[in-house]
């Protein structure tokens, strides 16, 4: 096959797709180009999920008459002269390529007025050919109309995803605009409903209150602090406000929005820990740095950078967060998390076998009381080796209904018991995760128990994760969560299942939430599943003191419901040491 040149027809689709992958990158790029031209109020409406129409006015300083033709060119900008400017972007656009790309695969129409002009202009492009340039009336600033978006592509407007996914994605775009803009007013509408208002008075409170709502405005701490020329503000949420993935996690580069696996790696070990593993720190953090120290043409999208010195934006940032965290801590970490870098020596604490109800003594937290170690073991003639379990074996099957007595607890994490000849390391955690789905997943063709909240909750969400309520709201249901639409982006949650308990109701369902956003795909029981295990990801914590009692009464139920010996997650549950390994080990038998 011959080489030849490609038509420019097929270099510009191939071009507007690399800028234009969706609705959301298409109202990103206009959204920049409003705040490029000074705009302090940005309105952003969709129909369709954006496919039918997406509207973007602002108040900026508009376009010139005359520069109105070329701005549909590719590679027109007012925003870079000369090669050497690409080294000190301070615009978030500088390509050229957003309106042509679009007007590319779109019927687009822009209607604009300079300050202190009289009259307007109108301008329209379908497909890539211009239309007709007129005066029209309108008010200062620029309105941009993409309408039958994808409409000469249907490749690619085939792969676009439900019109509900499509306007969530729009609203996670708008969302990291009014977190990366607090001093510019934001409005989102989808379909005639307003989605996101923000204030636009400069606070970034105001503008995560907007988004997130009352409730995790409270729970986050602010973060003020840099070195090395590199500047942190913003804020970071631990503990309880940690979400089930990084989509939450919010970071902006001189006003611009990024994505930084290298940023969030750096968050996630100033957090580490104060979040449960499984989990990820929320955040919505500025970065100042000079201009020429990052590189932001990586790619046509603009989402990605490179740092001169990576190390030393890493360092700042672990820094101030790790500072804002230890100012003032959000809640009480465990006592694990509280002793020095070195390990010091394991404490045993009795905890005698107390017949008690299982799920009661839980919620009750009582103390546990220290006692001296037990005295040795009277030496006497090693034991045969004991065959080690198999793997597929269960834990049923491995303890063979032989007693099984705890001991005491190690690090308020790790169970000690007695089995036999052997020695039981058992961790809590894990065990009760694995007690907790199989038990809910042990019911997955009935209703489960639910237990009625005294009081219900009022959740203020995220537009995303709203719309994932709206869409899984049965499978919630059949999982144990009882919730309602309370309009305005708000959920109130009326019951959750009751095998988790009370005081995690807000935790494990927005967990779940987390876990089903961006799954429209999974079938019924995938989705269910993808609930319980979310769920069961506040089960008792390691580090978390348990009342006596409860310790045996987990170890009971363990033996008597044969589960895996694994986590959800495919983490080990109990490790095993023979007495005649420990034998060995101390030197009283040789090998």
């Amino acid at each position: 096959m011959s080489i030849h040149v490609l038509p420019q027809e097929v270099v510009s689709l191939i071009a507007a797709g690399e800028v234009v992958e969706r609705p959301a990158a298409c109202v990103k790029e206009l959204v920049e180009n409003s705040l490029d031209a000074g705009a302090t109020s940005v309105t952003v409406a969709i129909t369709g999920g954006g496919l039918d129409l997406i509207r973007v006015t602002d108040n900026g300083s508009g376009i010139e008459p005359s520069d109105l033709r070329l701005a549909f060119a590719p590679h027109a900008t007012s925003k870079l002269g000369r090669a050497e400017d690409l080294s000190s972007v301070a615009t978030l656009g500088f390509r050229g390529e957003a309106l042509a790309s679009i007007s590319r695969v779109s019927r687009m129409a822009i209607t604009t007025r300079r300050r202190g002009s009289e009259l307007g202009m109108l301008a329209e492009n379908t497909g890539g050919e211009m239309g007709q340039i007129r005066e029209a009336a309108c008010a200062e600033g620029t309105q941009v109309q993409v309408k039958d978006l994808f409409f000469n592509a249907p490749v690619r407007k085939d792969f676009m995803k439900r019109p509900q996914r499509e306007t969530a994605l729009v609203a996670e775009i708008v969302q990291m605009m009014i977190l990366a803009r607090p001093d510019v007013a934001f409005r989102l509408t989808a379909d005639g409903k307003q989605v996101y208002a923000s204030p636009g008075n400069g606070e970034l409170s105001g503008a995560v209150l907007s988004v997130f709502g009352v409730d995790v405005l409270k729970g986050l701490k602010e973060v003020d602090g840099g070195e090395q020329g590199v500047l942190i503000k913003g804020f970071v949420g631990v503990g309880e406000q940690a979400r089930g993935s990084r989509a939450q996690q919010h970071f902006f580069l001189n006003g611009r929005a990024v994505r930084s696996r290298v940023l969030s790696q750096a968050v996630e070990e100033a957090c580490r820990h104060r979040v449960m593993i499984g989990r990820f720190p929320l955040c919505a953090l500025h970065l100042t740095l000079p201009f020429s120290r990052v590189d932001v043409n990586v790619h046509p999208n603009k989402w990605e950078v490179r740092f001169a010195d990576e190390g030393a934006v890493t360092s700042a940032l672990m820094g101030a967060v790790a500072q804002a965290l230890q100012e003032a801590p959000l809640f009480n970490p465990p006592p694990l998390f509280e002793r020095p870098p070195a390990p010091p020596p394991a404490t045993i604490m009795r905890a005698e076998p107390v017949k008690t109800d299982f799920p009661r003594a839980l919620v009750a937290r009582d103390s546990v009381t220290e006692a001296p170690i037990p005295p040795p073991v009277v030496e006497t003639p090693p034991p045969p080796p004991e065959p080690v379990p198999a793997p597929e074996q269960t834990v049923h099957e491995a303890l063979a209904q032989t007693p099984l007595q705890v001991i005491g607890v190690a690090f308020n994490t790790y169970m000690v018991a007695l089995h036999g000849e052997s020695l039981l390391l058992i961790d809590q955690h894990a065990l009760h995760e694995r007690l907790l789905f199989d038990r809910m997943m042990a019911r997955q063709g009935e209703a489960q128990d639910v237990q009625t909240l005294l009081a219900p909750r009022v959740m203020q969400l995220d537009y995303p994760s709203y719309q994932t309520f709206l869409n899984f709201q049965e499978d919630l249901a059949r999982a144990g969560f009882e919730a309602e639409d309370f309009g305005e982006r708000s959920v109130r949650l009326t019951g959750l299942p009751l095998a988790l308990g009370e005081p995690v109701a807000e935790a494990a369902f927005l967990s779940a939430l987390d876990e089903l956003q961006g799954q429209g795909q999974l079938k019924g029981r995938e989705r269910l599943e993808k609930v319980i295990l979310s769920a069961c990801k506040h089960a008792i914590k390691g580090g978390e003191r348990l009342p006596e009692g409860a310790l045996q009464a987990l170890a009971d139920e363990m033996v008597q419901s044969g589960i895996t010996p694994t986590c959800p997650h495919g983490r080990p549950i109990v490790l095993a040491l023979s007495r005649g390994e420990l034998e060995r080990r101390f030197g009283r038998i040789q090998k």
